[in-house]
């Protein structure tokens, strides 16, 4: 495994991660997600990430069961959860969502609680609060960092023009700054992280925890003949629509696409999932791919890409 630095003064994590936002809603695969961290911490890996909307809190509860299976001590873990979507069941959509200073500290003690830990490494603000000032959400996540509830904040899936309004508020009141982005980021949906976000990274090193490497499994290779399995998460209209919205060509012309990354990938030696890691990975700045998995034979294959890292050339 290699370890990267997570933004300017951010700690180091492993270029590959795991989240459990795939399978964090599914109190019934608990099992599987406790041995799947397993797995990945065993591989080296040091970074876990999940969220309070991942199954309203069920998965941070799986993520906490994980973590004390490790047995591990906590210093050799950098875990994150993300703050937004919470849920109330008598007023839903109220204070129970966005970046509140009351929503943020309440959502940050039930996410801690969840995950039986008396402090996360980063939290990070799920997505941009239009209805709150963006001082007063710096304001709150510099006093989450003061209090000790997590070492770090960041950013995720953010317009750059707000990560630099937001590292510039807080340089000018002395807050605790934002260290790192969580974007969406893989061969098909390149455009944000490599236009948008280029002047942030240049300028102030914002490190970055990428999600979605495989495109949610249209990368993989299962789908180069253009037919998509009926359990497929590709086959449901809203995953569909997230894959290709930004694309300018046409579905059939991105099929034709993969057919060709996969006579790649054979040149490398690996899998197109692989090769499609590799790819993102082997991206300066890309702190750490979140990796996702629902059994235990794409975990260990996905793991194993770091080994191709040095054959990859300019």
């Amino acid at each position: 495994m290699q370890y990267r630095q997570l933004g300017a003064s951010g700690p180091k994590v492993s270029v590959l991660s795991f989240g459990n936002w795939i399978t964090g809603d599914d109190k019934e695969s608990e099992k599987t997600q406790i041995e799947l961290v397993k797995i990945a911490y065993d591989a080296g890996v040091n970074f876990f990430d999940t969220a309070e909307l991942y199954g309203y809190g069920v998965a941070e509860e799986i993520m906490g069961k994980a973590i004390v299976n490790l047995k591990c001590k906590r210093e050799d873990l950098v875990v994150s959860t993300k703050l937004y979507w919470g849920k109330s069941e008598k007023f839903p959509g109220v204070n129970c969502t966005g970046l509140s200073r009351k929503h943020l500290i309440e959502g940050m003690k039930a996410s801690l609680k969840r995950l039986q830990l008396d402090y996360v490494d980063i939290v990070f603000c799920h997505r941009a609060d239009p209805e709150i000032s963006l001082e007063d959400v710096c304001k709150s996540m510099s006093w989450i960092v003061d209090q000790g509830y997590s070492v770090y904040w960041g950013t995720s899936e953010w317009p750059a023009c707000l990560i630099s309004a937001a590292i510039e508020i807080c340089n000018r009141l002395g807050l605790n700054k934002p260290i790192a982005e969580q974007p969406q980021y893989s061969m098909v949906h390149r455009e944000r992280f490599e236009q948008e976000y280029r002047e942030i990274f240049e300028v102030y090193k914002y490190g970055t925890t990428i999600w979605s490497p495989l495109a949610n499994g249209l990368l993989s290779g299962r789908f180069n003949d253009g037919v998509i399995d009926a359990d497929s998460r590709l086959n449901k209209a809203a995953f569909a629509k997230m894959m290709f919205e930004h694309q300018k060509n046409s579905t059939s012309d991105i099929f034709s696409k993969l057919k060709k990354l996969a006579e790649l990938a054979k040149e490398v030696g690996c899998s197109q999932a692989q090769l499609a890691i590799l790819w993102v990975i082997a991206n300066k700045d890309v702190s750490t791919c979140i990796l996702g998995a629902s059994k235990e034979s794409q975990l260990k294959e996905t793991l194993e890409t770091v080994k191709y890292l040095s054959k990859w050339t300019p």
